[in-house]
């Protein structure tokens, strides 16, 4: 039997052979295959060094192992290092994906710290004899100094953390069996004195589990060892470490401990039996705080209390202080208690802590109990949330946390969150608080009537106003917290918090819209956005369709155009770029940078613009690419861009400035042994005039005078990814690199969408489009398929109802009646559909089932199914939250009691994507396959001859 690598080579020879002999003639170049997918590369988590003198990032297969990349940006020097299997797809439905933890780069810029992770190779040999997870291989962290590229690995490492802004230390965990072994041979001092030992904790009662913690100095290499380590946390300036520390209780040891890095001095802020989480420093490293069950320990319910410890007491008592309990279990309403997990952080300005309290539950009821009971959901009228979507976030629902606030210098508690006003955002210095709440109007949002109230919060003296009623957005408090701001019945308003006044921000701005041109559902069109506010929140940047508004909060002075309509002239879209994550203001007196996107060209670029000065927007940067990353070095004038477009893969460039880039990686050279097609924007228009445009994109060695098979995908707009790149993969999708480098012609047409008529509106689009390209020759006309996921698979399956213009289709996860659908819950969510999808969503329809019943009628394929001559498969998966499969099983019931050709396929226990990389590359090879046998004339493929009987399941992967 052939091997399945040979198998495939042969077939997308053939393939080539069929297509056109134009391709035979570079007969040098390759096929992308699926053993290609597995091991192109991609370029993770790139970042600069603060001096920017070095970039690093990770670069990793789809699948396998993967090297950590040290480049300098000026010269050549690059340093390269296995970091082990960091490409892991995933191998279950059920499944985590997995994500290699970023490199960090010290703040001297002197060492790169990362975990190294086993090798592909050792993880399955660990699986194939199914390893306890005691014996599994274990991640190493890895010590890169920048000076001369030397590495050192320590084995068998949790995690690590370091201080944003220092260079002489990393804090790293063991993992907890090793902890031992590892503390018995450890270089330099130990860490560890006991403290009196505490009540014993009831049997019932779980502690936190500890390890290893080491402190090591890069410089030297010199290590501290302590045990039983359960939290820690490392302070930005890297002066503190606090950590908590948990063991038998006859080691009296739990408790949290701070460290001074910098001199080696400990000090201990708590000890008593218990667990100790949530450890917090403030933003100065001057105060620490935790959270901890210790003072009720020994009693049959533990709860947890709020501590704090000033790191800098009195002139007469120098230096960090015990800790003090600043919120009592006992202070809390009977319904709330400090969460367990409880989030903990002080606001920017150190002057307020948050944590979060959580409801007290009654007890579990244990499951034998309700034996020989009746077990019942009841789907009440009145229920703000029906019983599906109550099922999916009870786990939210029993860990909800309510954010409560204290204030340090006042010593006061205050409680802001609760059911109903469950979201709050704090100001920098944590005296203002924006509450947004949709609970009012739950019911309401059953008939798409929703909204949210808006209040503004003093969290020192606790008062409230509400400030906004049923508005579709939510508040958002200006970085001085002067201003809130929302969007309400198509304007922007603005809320002076000390004043108490509302206006409409943009209310001195004429003849231009501050929503969204563009939108096209029935649901009211929202905001273009807002780019940001200068200091003291003098002024705010507001966005049109393509340019940008200086806007005076107070009305005072009239708004100016910033990028002096330069935007609408040219049909440009401005957008002000952040590249400083350090301060949430705009400095007006620096350059502002501006990503600029040509609608027309769809061209990208970078511009700079400045709003103190009234000069236009200078270009420094236009191409036909896209830029998909944009970085610049925390303490240097060096940026770090990626560059690409269909044929350009996205490598890394960098350079002081935009027009002096210089390009430093080059992660795919392999892409030059590969067929690669050329893409190019196409114009029509839809059967009522509408000018239209899609990217047309065609294989290499394209000759016009050719007829090539083509394939049409799209969903709703694809046109403004002209430039994009696509990675070689292959799930449920046409991806047009792989498809153009197997010969097919790819077009991917945009939409034109008429209120109420979602699959015309599809079919008086595309169709148009398919037959403008068969009038230029190089398409054949009797080789044309269709396919679409999800939203373009309901539109393929009608489109097919109207025309027998397709030679086959492949509409995956798709909807076929909408009224059965209409009815339905979104599992993954547990919402109803009608709203979501169906009156003011994506489906477009406009009103209820009840209001326009004939459109939902004429919009359903499935009532036209007798229609149909294009052969069918697709995927409709049991597992699928979006899309029912039912719906699949509507359309294959009907179209095989119809006697029409068509194959329906359902991954066991997937989504509406497939999660697992198996399945992916399952319905992959099956969809090539079927479009091979119906636009090429290749054979069926046994599985279209014969199925898969249930009881040889499983059989045709035996082989792959």
């Amino acid at each position: 039997m052939l091997s399945r690598t040979l198998r495939l080579a042969t077939r997308a020879l053939a393939l080539v052979a069929v297509l056109s002999p134009v391709l035979l003639a570079q007969g040098e170049r390759k096929v992308l295959t699926q053993e290609t997918y597995d091991l192109w590369r991609g370029i993770l988590q790139p970042t600069l060094s603060p001096d920017g003198r070095w970039a690093v990032y990770t670069l990793s297969p789809t699948m396998g192992d993967g090297h950590l990349v040290v480049r300098a940006t000026s010269g050549s020097t690059e340093h390269r290092v296995q970091r082990g299997s960091t490409g892991r797809p995933l191998q279950s439905v059920n499944g985590q994906p997995f994500t290699a933890q970023a490199a960090q780069i010290t703040g001297d810029s002197r060492h790169v710290v990362f975990l190294q992770y086993p090798t592909q190779g050792a993880l399955d040999s660990a699986r194939a004899r199914r390893a306890r997870p005691a014996d599994q291989p274990k991640p190493s962290l890895g010590i890169l100094a920048l000076a001369d590229g030397r590495v050192t690995s320590i084995e068998k490492v949790r995690g690590f953390q370091m201080g944003r802004d220092g260079g002489r230390f990393v804090v790293y965990q063991v993992e907890a069996d090793t902890a031992a072994a590892a503390g018995a041979g450890a270089r330099g001092a130990r860490v560890g004195a006991a403290a009196d030992s505490a009540p014993a904790r009831p049997a019932a009662r779980r502690k936190d589990s500890g390890s290893q913690l080491v402190i090591r100095e890069l410089a030297t290499g010199n290590e501290t060892r302590i045990e039983n380590v359960s939290n820690y946390s490392v302070h930005q300036s890297e002066q503190w470490l606090v950590y908590s520390r948990a063991g038998a209780d006859s080691l009296g040891i739990d408790g949290v401990y701070l460290r001074d890095l910098v001199t080696g001095t400990e000090t201990v802020l708590k000890t008593a039996t218990g667990n100790y989480r949530a450890l917090a420093i403030d933003e100065a490293g001057t105060q620490v705080a935790f959270i901890t069950d210790a003072d009720s320990w020994g009693e049959e319910t533990a709860r947890f209390a709020v501590y704090h410890a000033a790191l800098t007491g009195p002139r007469n008592r120098p230096g960090p202080q015990a800790a003090t309990r600043i919120v009592a279990a006992s202070e809390m309403p009977d319904s709330l208690q400090v969460a367990e997990r409880s989030r903990v952080e002080f606001v920017k300005t150190g002057a307020v802590l948050s944590f979060g309290l959580a409801r007290v539950l009654p007890d579990s009821i244990p499951a034998d109990s309700l034996a020989d009971k009746a077990i019942v959901d009841l789907w009440h009228w009145r229920d703000s949330r029906p019983q599906p979507m109550q099922r999916n976030q009870a786990g939210q629902d029993r860990n909800r946390q309510f954010t409560a606030v204290y204030h340090v210098a006042a010593r006061q508690m205050r409680v802001l969150g609760s059911r109903a006003m469950p979201t709050i955002a704090l100001s920098d210095d944590g005296r203002t608080a924006v509450a947004t709440t949709s609970v009012p109007y739950e019911l309401d949002a059953i008939s798409g009537e929703g909204g949210n109230d808006i209040h503004v919060i003093n969290t020192l003296t606790g008062t409230s106003r509400q400030i906004a009623t049923k508005v579709r957005s939510n508040g958002q408090l200006s970085p001085g917290a002067k201003y809130i701001t929302w969007w309400e019945n198509g304007a922007y308003r603005v809320h002076d918090v000390a004043a108490n006044r509302t206006r409409e921000l943009t209310a001195g701005v004429t003849g231009v819209s501050f929503a969204d041109e563009t939108h096209d559902t029935p649901g009211e069109p929202g905001p273009w956005g807002l780019g940001g506010w200068t200091a003291k929140d003098a002024e705010v940047l507001v966005y049109d369709r393509y340019d940008i508004w200086e806007i005076d909060p107070t009305g005072t002075r009239a708004a100016r155009n910033l990028t002096d309509g330069v935007g609408r002239r040219d049909s440009v879209v401005f957008r002000a770029i952040d590249l400083d994550p350090d301060t949430d203001f705009i400095d007006p007196a620096q350059p502002l940078l501006l990503r600029t996107f040509d609608t027309r060209t769809k061209d990208a670029g970078i511009s700079r613009d400045r709003i103190a000065g009234n000069a236009a927007p200078e270009r420094l940067l236009m191409a036909p690419k896209t830029w998909p990353l944009l970085q610049r070095a925390r303490n240097a004038e060096q940026y770090l861009v990626a560059r690409a477009d269909f044929r350009e893969y996205p490598n890394l460039w960098t350079g002081s400035s935009f027009d002096a880039l210089t390009q430093i990686s080059d992660a795919m050279p392999e892409q030059r042994d590969y067929r690669w097609g050329q893409v190019r924007l196409h114009r029509w228009f839809n059967s009522d005039g509408v000018p239209l445009q899609g990217l047309l994109y065609t294989p290499e060695g394209f000759d016009p005078s050719q007829q090539y098979a083509m394939l049409v995908y799209f969903y709703e707009t694809s046109s403004q990814g002209l430039h994009q790149y696509h990675r070689p993969a292959g799930r449920n999708i046409i991806n047009p690199s792989v498809y153009t480098s197997l010969g097919y012609v790819v077009f991917m047409p945009d939409i034109h969408y008429t209120p109420g008529y979602p699959g015309p509106s599809a079919e008086k689009s595309i169709v148009p489009g398919v037959q403008s390209l068969i009038a230029q020759g190089f398409v054949h006309p009797g080789r044309v398929g269709i396919s679409g996921q999800s939203w373009g698979g309901y539109q393929t399956s009608y489109i097919i109802t109207q025309t027998n213009l397709f030679a086959a289709a492949v509409p995956n996860a798709t909807v076929v009646n909408m009224t059965s659908a209409y009815g339905g819950i979104r599992w993954e969510s547990g919402v109803e559909r009608a709203i979501v999808n169906y009156e003011r969503g994506q489906s477009r329809i406009g009103g209820s089932l009840w209001e326009f019943p004939e459109r939902y009628l004429e919009n359903s394929p499935l009532f036209y199914l007798d229609r149909v001559t294009t052969p069918v498969l697709f995927m409709a998966n049991d597992a699928d939250g979006a899309v029912p499969w039912y719906q699949g099983i509507e359309y294959f019931v009907a179209m095989r009691r119809l006697g029409k050709e068509a194959y329906m396929l359902n991954y066991n226990g997937d989504a509406h994507n497939p999660r697992k990389y198996a399945n992916q590359k399952d319905i992959d090879r099956r969809m090539q396959e079927f479009f091979a046998h119906h636009l090429l004339g290749e054979p069926a493929p046994d599985w279209m001859v014969r199925g898969i009987p249930f009881l040889e399941r499983g059989r045709d992967q035996l082989n792959r």
